[in-house]
């Protein structure tokens, strides 16, 4: 028996970069691009991708047209293509944070979590407040049991996001595993206390609570668990 991280699906930042309006009329590469955002927010993937690369045949170092032109790969799942136009952006401007945040969930996806955690602590170094990659960073950490940095990118997403049920639960299964079973106990009720209805949650308080042995507050929440399984699997 062991205390289970629940996961979520990294968030990835799906923004399109847009440059001003020109006024003379002439087709220009930023025309191009903004067509290209145009028919990307209304999921035409393909006619944008046609624009973005109209853009990059008049100037191949167009960081606006490579980053759009990999958002739109991403979105289509060209996972390969996705990456090289992310590594081209990072080529023209390398303190990107958002740019190293979505190549590193490419990497992620893709089973290279070295190459993964490696831009993600670059992009929150370059963006301390960059809560979304504080929580992947956290979760990469916690499943290769680096514990204490995952604990520090955790209490990093709560500084930010205190209501946050997931992250609480997450770092109660971290402090679970360093043996810090008051500091568990406590986010793992946080959560609850956000998210009553997550049913992982009460499991592994159940866990910290039998560690401790404090087994009538276990067995009432394995009741919860079983209660609250039970409900999603009758759910339509």
């Amino acid at each position: 028996m062991h205390s289970i991280l629940i996961p979520r699906c990294i968030p990835v930042l799906f923004f399109l970069a847009m440059i001003a309006v020109g006024g003379c009329g002439i087709k220009d590469p930023d025309d191009f691009n903004r067509q290209g955002v145009s028919l990307d927010s209304q999921g035409k993937i393909d006619d944008a991708i046609n624009e973005y690369k109209k853009v990059l045949r008049l100037e191949p170092n167009n960081r606006e047209a490579h980053y759009n032109l990999a958002v739109a790969y991403h979105k289509k799942g060209l996972f390969k293509e996705a990456i090289e136009e992310y590594k081209t952006v990072l080529g023209l401007y390398p303190n990107d944070a958002e740019t190293l945040y979505n190549l590193g969930a490419l990497y992620a996806r893709n089973d290279m979590q070295d190459a993964a955690i490696f831009v993600w602590e670059k992009a929150v170094e370059l963006k301390p407040d960059f809560s979304e990659a504080h929580y992947v960073l956290g979760f990469a950490y916690a499943q290769r049991k680096q514990f204490d940095e995952a604990i520090k990118e955790y209490n990093n997403v709560l500084d930010k996001k205190p209501d946050d049920a997931v992250t609480h639960n997450n770092l109660g299964v971290a402090y679970t595993e360093k043996g810090l079973l008051d500091e568990a106990i406590d986010e793992l009720k946080k959560s609850i206390q956000i998210n009553p209805a997550m049913a992982m949650s009460h499991k592994n308080l159940e866990f910290a609570y039998r560690k401790k042995g404090m087994e009538t507050d276990a067995d009432k929440e394995l009741k919860r668990y079983e209660e609250l399984t039970k409900k999603e699997s009758l759910s339509p």
